[in-house]
């Protein structure tokens, strides 16, 4: 096992570098914190190159806990004081795993013209609270396959992946730099296309406007969706505000629109 006391050790300063998203994408390794995620991980065969600990939370493991992790793979004890430069909670339980990156090995043609599942278009999400809270809702509403226009913030960020609450695990992300060719081949397969608007857009309960299968577009925070995405939707929803609000926040108008989804596919299955 290896132990770091020091901020200047080279290990210690790799793994820190992490929190960068180009040395993320160098390495091909982001942070993953929280026992619970971790286990997961390990559990589920996911590709995790080392455990990190801190030394107060080891010391509280049983003799087995430790075997059992020790077994799985690489382990490294990691004084107090420099663990917490690793972690971005106040609290931190103590654990981060080491994760390979999965390339994004998901590409438009996984997803076929077989599929019956609903998919989400992020069309430049910038808050990672937002990207975080809409891949975790993606995950409870059954979403697999969350697409991600350039200019997205990173979803490996620490911030994304801590709002995920272990759900990054779970979906499958798609690099998208032509949304135009993306959208050209998911209404070849049978995707109507769905767009959350302000102006000419219908509500959301209105009858007839969900398909079989759907791809949802949720927009910039700022700017909403682009115009060129509006343009080639086949549909542009609106939520009903009946306040003095302009607006729901992004990751707000998504999980709304993504259990609404999902109330359309339990009415065609049950």
């Amino acid at each position: 096992m290896l132990e770091i006391t020091s901020a200047q050790n080279k290990v210690f300063k790799r793994y820190k570098s992490l929190l960068i998203k180009k040395n993320r994408e160098e390495e091909g390794l982001f942070l993953l914190e929280g026992r619970r995620y971790v286990d997961t991980a390990l559990q589920s065969n996911r590709c995790v190159e080392a455990l990190l600990f801190s030394n107060t939370f080891w010391d509280l493991l049983s003799e087995k806990e430790r075997t059992a992790y020790s077994d799985r793979c690489s382990v490294t004890r990691i004084a107090d004081e420099i663990f917490k430069e690793l972690i971005q909670t106040e609290q931190s339980q103590g654990i981060l795993g080491i994760m390979q990156m999965p390339k994004f090995l998901w590409e438009l043609t996984d997803i076929s013209v077989d599929d019956s599942e609903d998919i989400l278009l992020l069309d430049r999400i910038q808050d990672p609270g937002n990207l975080g809270t809409i891949i975790r809702t993606a995950d409870a509403t059954g979403i697999r396959f969350i697409l991600l226009i350039k200019g997205t913030v990173d979803p490996f960020n620490p911030k994304v992946l801590r709002s995920t609450a272990g759900s990054i695990l779970n979906v499958r992300l798609v690099m998208v730099d032509s949304y135009t060719e993306a959208l050209s081949y998911l209404k070849a397969i049978g995707y109507r296309i769905l767009s959350t608007a302000l102006e000419g857009a219908l509500d959301y309960d209105t009858d007839g406007l969900y398909g079989l299968k759907n791809c949802l577009i949720i927009g910039n925070e700022a700017n909403g969706i682009s115009p060129e995405l509006l343009e080639a939707s086949d549909t542009k929803i609106k939520l009903p505000i009946i306040g003095m609000a302009e607006s729901l926040n992004a990751s707000v108008a998504a999980g709304v629109m993504m259990y609404k989804l999902l109330s359309v596919k339990r009415k065609h299955l049950f």
